[in-house]
């Protein structure tokens, strides 16, 4: 008997259907689960790795599939989907677990890392946690029985205290899941042409965190290719960065944090769609193009050395290097991580910074790795501190104001309106050097951006107090000085 197409596509939706999990996952999208006798399978409805599902789907039942006719399929099924009103969290490389994580191998055995009571251990089967992979994702490198990260070190180009920053900023990110209370630290990779950057985000950063044919990236052109390459890896790289906008600047800081990027759905006119916008970043260049004092307090910069020509090595050698010990390296990652995760319920902070989930995790860091209370915090605190005062000082208000009372035979303190603030920075005999286009004109606008500079000034120990009587004024003090 010969099926008309329709017959088909009913057959195989509800064969589907009857055989398998489906549901939404936490932003809206049809998800399939398919449990089997180890850990479980999930699909999004849409794409192209549940096309084969559907295919094998009608093997079974005897049946040959168009590809018009699977896309009809998958229609069904999302439909079927949405009607189940199930509700699915579904998770990328990392889940949240009681007393731990559990990391996707991203093998074809739906293996998982778990790592719980400072332990590491493979989970072929058991697992609740539902993991999507997107058809980029690779397998991680299989650990070793036994850990060496001490081999790790001959591969970072970074002095010892900033590699030990690197490590442990790799530990975070891979333990990490995207949540509302998550915060990445952005890993922003300073050097001079020649000084291994990218090969240390292409083999070493990619190889540890998130295998993938993603690779490493140019930035890309809108929002848009950033919020959707988000959503296909557990972090990104972007490679060799001059400059950055400050819209650039301020999306930049919304994915450190996490947000949403509304888009509307395809062939409606008013049905809305938010895409989650939250990822892990690495960001490297040879020039500092970080100048938004917003975004360089959400910033890890580490400054890679400077390679002499007679220690350069072949770059097939040193990848065949590494990937022979990546097994040990690996283990060794994981083993740290294990143990962070342990004692970071306990930890203490001494040096708290914006970023205050990553600074726990250096002083978990410390205690497992018997180093003095404090030091990877205050290593971590002086580069906040340097890329704070740099930012700060690359903007024209801000430098003129944090000389104002600063410079050598000034005041320490200036009390005035913002008519007098103006004035005074407006002198020639003053501070007009600091002056440039962007400076502001008018009273209402250098108070408004002076508004916006206020945290970053205090970061540098200059105060900016707002109040209003019958006038408003400014205060700005230098608080060195008392």
């Amino acid at each position: 008997m010969v099926l008309r197409p329709r017959e088909k596509i009913e057959m195989t939706v509800e064969s589907l259907v009857e055989n398998i999990r489906l549901g939404l996952d936490q932003v809206g999208n049809p998800v399939a689960v398919i449990e089997g006798d180890g850990n479980h399978e999930t699909h999004h409805v849409k794409a192209r790795s549940f096309r084969r599902i559907i295919i094998n789907e009608g093997k079974s039942l005897g049946l040959i599939h168009s590809s018009k006719e699977i896309e009809r399929i998958q229609d069904g099924v999302c439909d079927a989907a949405e009607a189940s009103e199930n509700e699915l969290h579904v998770c990328l490389r990392v889940a949240s677990i009681e007393g731990g994580v559990e990391l996707d191998v991203g093998d074809k055995q739906q293996s998982r890392f778990r790592l719980t009571n400072g332990k590491v251990e493979v989970v072929k089967e058991g697992s609740t946690v539902l993991f999507y992979r997107p058809a980029s994702m690779l397998a991680f490198v299989t650990p070793a029985e036994n850990a060496n990260l001490k081999l790790l070190f001959k591969y970072l180009n970074f002095e010892e205290d900033h590699a030990w920053l690197l490590i442990v900023w790799i530990c975070f990110t891979l333990s990490t899941p995207r949540s509302s209370h998550a915060s990445f630290p952005i890993l922003v990779l300073i050097a001079e042409q020649g000084a291994s950057k990218s090969t240390t985000c292409r083999l070493i950063l990619r190889g540890l965190l998130d295998p993938s044919q993603m690779g490493i990236q140019g930035f890309p052109s809108n929002r848009q290719d950033i919020v959707l390459s988000a959503n296909q890896a557990h972090f990104l790289i972007y490679d060799n960065l001059r400059y950055l906008s400050d819209k650039w600047s301020d999306i930049l800081c919304i994915a450190s944090t996490g947000g949403n990027d509304p888009t509307r759905r395809l062939y409606t006119d008013s049905e809305m769609v938010n895409h989650p916008f939250h990822v892990p970043l690495v960001l490297n260049g040879i020039h500092d193009f970080v100048e938004e004092p917003d975004l360089a307090q959400r910033c890890l910069r580490l400054e890679l050395k400077s390679i002499p020509e007679n220690k350069r090595r072949d770059e097939k050698e040193f990848t065949d290097e590494f990937n022979a010990e990546l097994p040990e390296i690996f283990k060794g990652i994981l083993a740290l991580t294990a143990s962070i995760l342990d004692k970071l319920p306990t930890a203490k902070i001494i040096h708290p910074e914006r970023m205050l989930g990553f600074v726990r995790y250096l002083a978990a860091a410390e205690e497992v790795m018997d180093m003095e209370a404090g030091k990877l915090q205050s290593v971590y605190s002086g580069i906040l501190n340097d890329s704070q005062r740099d930012s700060v000082l690359s903007d024209p208000v801000a430098l003129a104001v944090y000389k104002l009372v600063t410079e050598k035979g000034a005041k320490h303190e200036w009390s005035g309106t913002p008519t007098d603030l103006l004035d005074k920075l407006n002198n020639p005999m003053s501070l007009s050097g600091y002056r440039d286009r962007s400076f502001p004109t008018n009273p209402i606008a250098l108070s408004k951006q002076l508004s916006a500079l206020k945290a970053p000034l205090f970061s540098q120990n200059v105060e900016v107090v707002f109040t209003r009587g019958k006038e408003r004024r400014i205060t700005i003090t230098n608080l060195e000085a008392y």
